[in-house]
């Protein structure tokens, strides 16, 4: 089993990037309690730095060194690296997720590339839903809930 740091390394030359990209990566073993319980990494853009979670499936296939978990981390780094330069767009975040994933010899018609279109899918749809959930809303549904008994 490779070690966490080895993953890392291993994933930052997948997508073209040196070994002093890693310091911009910080590898944590517990999830911090507001961070998704589906994330399997996560960017505070105020402090620059990427968290990868190493206590996730894909983090345990990848040290096992299996290629496909090794792809996938390697597109999630990509992921939150768009979000680190570019912001919280998600949409585009995770269009580069794909980009990669193909690049990677992972592209459409793949289980895994199938799976981030999903991933992706399903945010947008929660990222609508919240966006047509403006507070007016929320004040005239208050206005016609029935009273109470």
């Amino acid at each position: 089993m490779s070690s966490a740091a080895a993953v890392l390394l291993c994933v930052l030359g997948m997508v073209g990037r040196s070994s002093n990209h890693a310091r911009t990566v910080e590898l944590l073993d517990v999830r911090p309690a507001i961070v998704s319980a589906n994330a399997e990494a996560f960017t505070d853009r105020t402090n620059g730095k990427i968290y990868i979670l190493t206590s996730t499936a894909v983090f345990r296939d990848a040290q096992r060194g299996q290629l496909l978990a090794l792809k996938k981390l390697a597109s999630i780094y990509v992921h939150e690296e768009w979000h680190l330069r570019h912001g919280a767009d998600e949409r585009a975040a995770y269009e580069a997720q794909l980009t990669a994933l193909a690049m990677l010899g992972t592209g459409p018609g793949t289980a895994l590339y199938q799976g981030v279109v999903h991933a992706m899918l399903q945010v947008q749809k929660q990222e609508d839903a919240r966006k047509r959930k403006t507070p007016q809303d929320m004040l005239v549904a208050r206005t016609f809930d029935p009273p109470l008994p």
